[in-house]
């Protein structure tokens, strides 16, 4: 987000909440989707959200639902996201260092996407994910620490290489930091295990020790996970 942020769409370029659920509804039970995440953006600032979800859930299918989001508002929602029925949540968090969050995000709410984390804990949306995209030369070194810190909360992290998603067209591939590079700064700290079992899922997962702690790796560039 830039730091002076964005222009909101007008209300009327969106779908309204009965639209969307018009929409899951035919994906659910015409097209046999299994499988619903409420991503963005930035779901949490649609305040229908939890209405949305629990008519999600109330389809006869009864499909999983799960939503991915920066967390910052998720101390206030968690408890009616849960109501709603939502499964568990995927939250962004780059690093535990304040300055260096600060740096990336362009804001000073590290302590909001904590408190957010918790709550999600809290309200039950378990296991809570947490997701990580590695820049070099910017929170790299960090990572073991993140992970270290996530294990330590019982949350667990997936490492994604950086996607060029950004709307500025600012992505560099020198910066990305790759799944193998990722491996071996992890490596260098922890005794990692492959597992096995991947199926269709995106992260390559590893035993940390012994356990009972994973991390998981998405090589959404180097190792494309869509080309089978």
């Amino acid at each position: 987000m830039p730091a002076e942020g964005l222009d909101w769409l007008p209300s009327e370029e969106t779908l309204t909440d009965d639209e969307l659920i018009g929409l899951i509804s035919i994906a659910v039970e015409i097209l046999g989707i299994r499988d619903v995440r409420f991503t963005g953006g930035e779901p949490l600032l649609r305040r229908g959200l939890p209405a949305i979800v629990a008519a999600t859930k109330a389809l006869p299918s009864k499909p999983r639902t799960a939503m991915t989001s920066n967390g910052l508002g998720l101390k206030h929602t968690a408890k009616a996201l849960a109501a709603a029925g939502l499964d568990r949540v995927n939250i962004s968090l780059d690093t535990v260092d304040p300055e260096v969050f600060k740096r990336i995000t362009r804001r000073d709410r590290l302590a909001d996407l904590i408190a957010g984390l918790e709550s999600a804990r809290a309200a039950g949306l378990a296991p809570v994910k947490v997701n990580a995209v590695l820049l070099r030369d910017i929170n790299d070194q960090g990572a073991p620490d993140l992970l270290r810190w996530c294990m330590d909360h019982g949350y667990e992290l997936r490492f994604i290489e950086q996607m060029p998603l950004d709307a500025q067209h600012g992505w560099n591939r020198a910066a990305m930091v790759t799944a193998d590079e990722t491996l071996t700064l992890l490596s260098e700290h922890f005794r990692l295990t492959p597992m096995d079992g991947r199926g269709s899922a995106p992260a390559e997962k590893f035993l940390v020790a012994d356990g009972p702690h994973t991390v998981g790796i998405i090589g959404s560039v180097t190792r494309p996970f869509c080309g089978d």
